[in-house]
């Protein structure tokens, strides 16, 4: 019996769901940084075996949104569980956050679909610590299995799929075997360079930055790519450019080392940094980031 579905991830922001894709997956579809709001955007990553495919949909962290960005990310996020066979709500152990959670099980809590509540970071608690969380999560009585894992040390995530294929129906493979992700090239590489930008700055830049790639050309050998970058003042420019370009060029070979290691060619990668004072509200920006706007 092959089995297939949709299995839509959930969660506030920062609980490691995109580490738990790309370790289920087995390979990087989503980028990670230890920040809140690192995921943007709805990324699909495709895990395959005999028996099963599995569309796991990363979406971003549920939140109380401050400007347009933050609305349309929330609205990705919870439009993502309309038509999914399971939904995996994660939840950090290792954090007391049990009214923001609240938040986000008030977005999912009236859907028909199973809810199995996964429990990140158990690494960081004892196992006598976990069994109240265990118990607490229990009582609210809408989650069909919880799973205790940790995405980063891929402890007991071939357990959680097992869980999973039990929820989902008969089916085909709804992409090839061989395909990892459903994003382009274009958000790919733009995406890399964000996550490089976003580990190297830490807490010197806020989060209104936005990349775009705004040309690419490919060849059987090599890749090359022209990125923006999106900036709202001058002085952000000038920190992720750096002192006599330092900072900007060390981004810029992360990102080459990066993308030559997943894509298997050669990289010629040029990035530029420019200031738009109001990106996260202009509705052209954000469709031109990729962003679906509801006129």
């Amino acid at each position: 019996m092959f089995k297939s579905g949709f299995v839509c991830v959930v969660g506030r922001p920062n609980v490691g769901k995109s580490t738990l894709v790309n370790n289920l997956v087995g390979s990087k579809v989503s980028i990670v940084s230890f920040k809140p709001q690192t995921t943007r955007d709805v990324i699909k990553g495709i895990y395959n075996d005999e028996d099963s495919q599995i569309v796991f949909t990363d979406t971003p962290g549920i939140h109380k949104p401050e400007d347009s960005l933050g609305n349309i990310m929330n609205s990705n996020a919870t439009n993502s569980t309309n038509d999914v066979d399971v939904i995996l709500m994660l939840v950090d152990v290792s954090k007391e956050s049990r009214a923001s959670d609240k938040y986000v099980i008030a977005k999912i809590d009236k859907l028909k679909c199973p809810i199995i509540l996964v429990l990140n970071k158990i690494d960081t608690k004892s196992k006598l610590e976990i069994l109240p969380i265990i118990s607490y999560y229990n009582s609210l009585n809408i989650f069909k299995e919880i799973i205790p894992v940790s995405a980063l040390k891929k402890d007991n995530l071939l357990e959680l799929i097992k869980v999973i294929k039990n929820y989902l129906p008969e089916g085909p493979r709804y992409y090839p075997v061989t395909m990892q992700s459903d994003h382009s090239l274009s958000f790919n590489i733009a995406e890399i360079v964000r996550e490089k930008i976003f580990i190297n700055l830490e807490e010197e830049l806020p989060y209104s930055i936005g990349v775009y790639s705004e040309e690419i050309i490919e060849t059987n050998q090599k890749i090359k790519a022209r990125v923006i970058v999106l900036v709202s003042r001058e002085s952000q420019k000038g920190i992720i450019i750096g002192e006599k370009g330092l900072m900007l060029n060390k981004i810029l070979k992360e990102a080459k080392l990066d993308l030559k290691k997943s894509l298997k060619k050669d990289i010629s990668l040029e990035i530029y940094v420019k200031v738009y004072k109001n990106w996260r509200n202009s509705p052209s920006i954000l469709k031109m980031l990729g962003y679906e706007i509801n006129d």
